[in-house]
């Protein structure tokens, strides 16, 4: 495997990623998915903190996927996992194709997810989505990690949840180069990692 392939594998889903250009692309399923605008970048609660500026040998070589847009069909406009509410109180994940209610605000606080990154919906576009089983303390019995959330085993290793399997983060070096932070770990319990999977490491 040569230094690009090893790259765009090493590459996390849910990144948003850019080359020497301006443009921006929101990196899942293996795709680089354009973000049309400002306004799409900022009605979603991207975070331009998160970028992360990849060689554009390697931005070139990886396979171009479906246009993250405010407008158009949600379910394949939209990032793959996403914060989201409407008019009311309840805060739901969107992730899989699934709304999933967050069944508690302990779980909320447990998964480190920030009010500031939650997309208020329209009512009805919420009724029309399909639902799938409310996140709560047991979710991560289940081999059902939230994918992007940064985890620590109870041996101290830190992990990233993708597809629900757990990729090992190599070293300070990559969790600094992709910009995740100390305060958004979600640490397991004993018997929560050894119902996780294990996925290929980022290096």
């Amino acid at each position: 495997m040569n230094h690009i392939d090893r790259v765009r594998r090493s590459v996390p889903e849910g990144t948003l990623i850019r080359g020497i250009h301006p443009a921006i692309y929101l990196y899942e399923r293996g795709k680089k998915r354009p973000v049309t605008d400002t306004e799409t970048f900022h009605s979603y609660r991207l975070n331009a903190e998160g970028i992360v500026v990849l060689e554009e040998s390697v931005l070139e070589e990886m396979e171009t996927g479906t246009p993250v847009n405010i407008y158009g069909d949600f379910r394949t406009n939209s990032p793959a996992t996403l914060l989201v509410k409407s008019s009311g109180s309840e805060i739901y994940l969107w992730t899989d194709g699934l709304l999933h209610p967050i069944a508690s605000g302990e779980i909320y606080d447990r998964l480190r997810f920030h009010y500031s990154s939650v997309v208020t919906l329209p009512d009805e576009l919420i009724a029309f989505l399909p639902e799938g089983d409310p996140i709560h303390d047991a979710t991560l019995l289940t081999h059902s990690l939230v994918n992007g959330r940064v985890y620590s085993a109870p041996n101290g290793l830190i992990y990233y949840g993708e597809r629900n399997k757990l990729r090992k983060i190599e070293g300070p070096s990559v969790f600094s180069f992709y910009r995740w932070r100390v305060e958004e770990i979600v640490h397991l319990t004993r018997e929560e990692f050894n119902h996780c999977r294990l996925g290929e490491p980022i290096l």
